[in-house]
């Protein structure tokens, strides 16, 4: 399997209208809450990459896709797509982290996407022209979740999704974030000595450092093992990190196990921040992420 790297779609050729409304089976006024459980998505032997949804789209067949808060949309493999009543639609040009040149694929819109007993209705649906990842059909961006408050804990297994309070709940430890394309992205530091921004990725089976990053912190690519992976629609290889990497957010450290060095360069330049690497599911395995995409905040607890 090659390792999931899954960051953001950036749409280089045309922009999308997201906007969903969310249908309940619930009545009256009280807004309503949801539970939802979370599978693991396994490489051999053991090594968790990542957490799957399971999902309907047009009352299709029941899809494994990947939770993933570094994706922009919906996106389907061609089959599940093509299962799921998705077809037809809008060319797009799309480029992931790393790539050198854009991937094409499909825009439709979805008229429902079933998660649990909660319902989404009109949702755009980014239809690839090749396979995702070998084990899932497709990426759910946690963006989708927006209209509440999202509290992911990680090592449980579990999505819950809250009514958003009257006013912003700020706390010590929330991190403001900076949106860009339904994404989040955290400022922080590496090793204590370099801040930039980075993108809170649950999807991607690695952390990274932008390549200038690594060189600006004297982290050599030489003899570096190299690791096969997919980002968006693109293979790549990348230079395995073996320094000792730590993050900082705030007053909160995560270390950096299975850390790559890759070219972000067009993906800065694309959301206009100075991108130094994002946070994958490896660094985040045992938190608790409290997301508040209303008021642009983000907490991370340990487990």
């Amino acid at each position: 399997m090659r390792g999931l790297f899954r960051f953001a779609f950036l749409l280089a050729a045309a922009a999308m209208s997201f906007g969903a409304s969310v249908a309940t089976r619930t009545s009256g006024d009280i807004a309503p809450a949801y539970r939802l459980k979370l599978g693991p998505l396994v490489a051999p032997p053991s090594r968790t990459l990542g957490l799957i949804v399971k999902v309907r789209v047009n009352s299709g067949p029941t899809l494994r896709l990947l939770l993933d808060s570094g994706a922009s949309f919906l996106t389907l493999e061609p089959r599940a797509a093509a299962k799921s009543g998705c077809a037809g639609g809008t060319d797009l040009d799309l480029v992931g982290a790393g790539a050198q040149a854009a991937a094409g694929a499909k825009q439709v819109r979805a008229a429902t996407v079933e998660i649990g007993d909660l319902v989404l209705r009109d949702l755009p649906v980014l239809v690839s022209r090749r396979s995702v990842a070998e084990g899932v059909q497709g990426v759910l961006p946690l963006s989708v979740f927006s209209a509440f408050l999202i509290r992911l804990d990680v090592p449980k297994k579990t999505l819950d999704l809250m009514p958003y309070p009257a006013a912003p709940p700020y706390g010590s430890d929330d991190l403001h974030v900076v949106a860009s394309n339904r994404l989040l992205f955290v400022r922080g530091t590496v090793n204590e000595r370099r801040e930039g921004y980075f993108l809170l990725d649950t999807g991607a089976s690695y952390s990274a450092l932008a390549k200038t990053v690594a060189h600006e912190l004297q982290i050599s690519e030489a003899l570096a093992e190299r690791i096969p992976l997919q980002a968006g629609t693109t293979e790549l290889d990348a230079p395995l990190v073996r320094s000792d990497v730590r993050f900082r957010f705030g007053a909160k450290e995560l270390g950096a196990s299975s850390v790559v060095a890759i070219d972000l360069s067009l993906s800065s330049r694309f959301h206009n921040l100075d991108i130094a690497g994002l946070l994958g599911f490896p660094a985040l395995s045992g938190s608790v992420l409290t997301v508040n995409y209303r008021d642009g905040l983000v907490r991370i607890d340990s487990q």
